[in-house]
């Protein structure tokens, strides 16, 4: 065996894998991600929606008065809300801030609470 600590990656466990990613800040990280894998998916059908409810009046309310519809449209509005919020968190820790555990843990959940507020309003607002 080699005296030199060798710098290869290694295979590590699952539970291992999930142990790691399992604080706050791995999993905003990670959901911030898949939000905006999601974001890039629902703009073609935001768009289809968009253009399909300016045709008429009719046909405004007709897209809009499904509850499917609606319901999607609020899962994309709380996916611009959530990405958003953390977006800006990632801005200010490329920018040095908040570079303790500690900090980065308390903007963590101050982020997650803002999102949660944001999500929250835009279902009322987009389903009542």
């Amino acid at each position: 065996m080699p005296a030199v600590k060798s710098n290869r990656p290694i295979n590590l466990p699952l539970s291992q894998v999930i142990s790691v990613n399992s604080s706050p800040i791995a999993i905003a990280s990670i959901l911030h991600r898949i939000s905006g894998i999601i974001l890039f998916l629902l703009i073609p059908v935001m768009l289809w929606l968009l253009q399909t409810s300016l045709a008429s009046p009719e046909s405004f309310e007709t897209v809009f008065d499904n509850i499917l519809i609606r319901f999607l449209t609020w899962a994309f509005v709380a996916f611009i809300a959530y990405h958003f919020v953390m977006g800006i968190k990632h801005l200010v820790a490329d920018n040095g801030g908040n570079e303790e555990l500690k900090s980065a843990r308390m903007a963590t959940m101050v982020s997650f609470v803002i999102a949660a507020i944001l999500i929250a309003a835009s279902f009322v607002w987009v389903m009542f």
